[in-house]
């Protein structure tokens, strides 16, 4: 993951891998520990509207 953006845009049909909305649930999801399939599968969950 790049740097985290300061404002949301929204973009459709999945929100930006630097959204700040994506970082705060990724972090809830506990992707800190993740790596390989398993924190592609969290960040596309996060990625979802």
């Amino acid at each position: 993951m790049g740097k985290v953006k300061k404002k949301c845009c929204r973009s459709k049909p999945k929100r930006c891998k630097n959204c700040p909305v994506v970082a705060l649930r990724l972090r809830r999801l506990g992707a800190d520990e993740l790596t390989g399939k398993k924190l592609r599968k969290a960040l596309e969950r996060a990625r979802v509207y």
